[in-house]
Formats: C-alpha cells, structure tokens, sequence
C-alpha cells in the first residue's frame, strides 16, 4: 500500500504531497492511519524558522496525533486492528538497557542524551499512514482509547500530558489553591480545564491580547476564573485577586517569551511554585534568560519552587489519558471552532491559523 506523506521542504518553505510504499509490520511493529493531528506552537516555530534538532529536510512535522491501529506485526499483544491510540511526543532512544529509556529504565526520557522528539528526530505524522519500530511499541508514549472514543480528543493527549506533568509533579499545589496562568493560549486553556477538575480555589489568567483572554474566558470560565490584562498594573492587580491569601500558590509560565520569565518571579509568594512550561526558543538555540534567586530567603525561608515543564513521561501521558478517557474536560471541544478544522490537504494553513493571535487548538483530519 501507498502512504500519503506532506512533506515542509524547508523553514518558511511549502509543502508537498508524495507517496511513498510502506510494508506490512515487522515482528513487534504496528501499522497505524493517521486520523487526525493538531497543531502544536513548536510546529509552527518549526515552520517559520526551523530547529537545530531537526537535521534532515525535507521534514515531517505534526506530533500530537491520533491514529487507528492498521496492522499489528508478529508477537504484538497490546494492539489489535481498529484501535484508536493516541501519542506523546517526547520517546525514547530505543536502547534496552538505558536508564532513562530502556527495560528497567526510570522512565525519565528528556534527560536522556540520545532521545528522540516526534516531529523532530522521529518523523511526525504529517503523512496518512507509519510504522512504529518495537522499541516504540514496547516502551513508548501510545495510550490506547475506549471504542467510540472522539480521535479529535485523542489528538490532544501530548499537549494535555505535558501540562499535567508540570501541574503535579509537586503535590498539593493546585486543590484549593491560587493558580495564576501567564498567556491564554491552548496550553493555559488546558490548565485552566486542569485546575477545574482538579478543584482549583481560583485561576487567574494574564494575557495581553483582550481577543483571545475573552474567547476563553467567555468559553471556559466559571465564577472561579479571573482574567486580567498583562500591562504596567499586572502585578498589583493579581496580588489583588490572591486575597485573601498573600501570593499566588501556582504559576505556570505559558508564554513562550523572555517577558513572560520576567513577570513570573515578580508573583513569586510564600511557598508559590513556579513552572516554566512554555520555553523560549528559536532557529539560533535556546537564550539565557537570568534571574537571581535567594537561596537562603527565597528557596529555604519563603518554600519557594521552581521547576520546568519540558515534554512529558510515561506518568504525564496516563494522567492524561486518564482526565481524557474519563471526561474531566467536558469543554475540550469548545478549543477548536470552525476556523480550526483543516483537512490533510492544508497543513499550511493549519500552521497560519495556529500562529494567529486568537487561535487556540488548530486540527487537522486525515479521513
């Protein structure tokens, strides 16, 4: 059979159709059909500008997908034709016997030198059709779903995983607590859906555009969200909101701008936790950005935390697919209106729509 692949010939470049033979599964291997795939930020920087991860163009973007099981290859078990599995992003390097990775591995793949990105060092599934190696098969980020589940819900399993894992790797931070969101793009409308369900005492979104702050407020809000303009007065006013606590006890940086770090530890609190979800980054590498922290009166008197978000594990991607497969976010599909439904043929478009200032979740179907 033909697999249909929308190949970026390179940065700010086009893409192009081809077709290319894929086989049956090998022993361990499984054959999957795109069905649907949604828009991430780092496609789109990826498209604008290119990665210094990604070696080879022309390239395969698209990470976060939703697929159906084609073809399960000798020995597979945990699959069966007509699955609907969906995929993180962040995998590992395919060596049994890594630490990180492997058999008795800790599961800790970003801190493994040798992992891979889908989209990245692993192609993406900007094409119809892929085979998934054993290593994939056998440690990899792939979650099953119940039949009849929604695949443009599935889609968003990476996305969602990684916004869990940094909203719970320190505990208690979230129940009852103040959580404050800088920007108000998808991944802080999934935290927001997050911090509900996880019964959150207030979320507090800053944003500068007032289009896009409205469309989720307006959309996700309820008597517990505020959200607040990102000006000269933002500090004062979320300090504000905190009352009749002192401080923000959660704030996630969703930004992916130097701004959004400098703001963030200016909301820093008595035992406020910090999670730099959202990186800074471009086609010349990561910048530094600088902030003097008290060891002593910050980290040790004030309890203060900070901590990043970068990809997700095993652990994020259950938490994931859990929140998915039981409903916790009955409002998902409020994420993605008319104006981001796109077909395989215009990925990019899909990538135009997602980089506009008011876009949240962009999908894209394959049937």
């Amino acid at each position: 059979m033909n697999a249909q692949i929308q190949y970026l010939d390179q940065p700010g470049g086009t893409f192009t159709t081809s077709s290319q033979e894929i086989t049956s599964p090998g022993p361990g291997e499984i054959r999957l059909q795109t069905v649907t795939t949604s828009v991430c930020q780092s496609d789109v920087v990826i498209y604008k500008q290119g990665l210094p991860r990604i070696k080879k163009w022309p390239a395969i973007l698209l990470h976060e997908a939703a697929c159906v099981v084609d073809e399960v290859g000798e020995g597979v078990t945990q699959f069966e034709p007509g699955d609907l599995v969906g995929l993180g992003c962040d995998i590992p390097c395919g060596d049994a016997e890594c630490i990180y990775c492997g058999e008795n591995g800790t599961g800790d793949w970003t801190s493994c030198p040798n992992t891979w990105a889908t989209g990245h060092e692993f192609d993406g599934f900007a094409r119809s059709h892929a085979i998934l190696p054993d290593w994939f098969v056998k440690y990899g980020p792939i979650m099953k779903f119940p039949k009849g589940f929604n695949p443009s819900h599935a889609c968003q399993l990476e996305p969602l995983a990684c916004c869990l894992e940094g909203m719970t790797r320190v505990n208690h931070c979230i129940e009852n607590r103040i959580v404050v969101l800088i920007g108000a793009g998808s991944q802080s409308t999934y935290a927001l859906q997050c911090a509900q369900a996880m019964n959150a005492r207030k979320i507090i979104m800053i944003n500068r555009g007032q289009e896009r702050l409205e469309r989720v407020l307006r959309d996700f809000g309820d008597d517990k969200v505020v959200g607040i303009r990102w000006d000269e007065n933002v500090v004062e006013n979320v300090y504000k909101e905190c009352k009749p606590f002192n401080e923000p006890h959660f704030v996630m940086v969703n930004a992916p701008v130097a701004a959004a770090y400098e703001l963030a530890p200016k909301l820093m609190g008595y035992g406020t936790v910090m999670d730099a979800h959202a990186g800074v980054k471009g086609a010349s590498g990561k910048p530094r950005l600088a902030h003097e922290v008290d060891l002593n009166n910050d980290i040790h008197y004030r309890l203060q935390c900070y901590q990043a978000t970068h990809g997700s594990s095993m652990r994020g991607i259950r938490l994931a697919h859990q929140f998915l497969s039981e409903g916790r976010l009955p409002k998902i599909d409020l994420m993605t209106n008319d104006s981001e439904r796109f077909g395989s043929d215009d990925i990019q478009g899909a990538i135009a729509r997602a980089a506009d200032s008011d876009s949240l979740k962009v999908i894209v179907h394959w049937d």
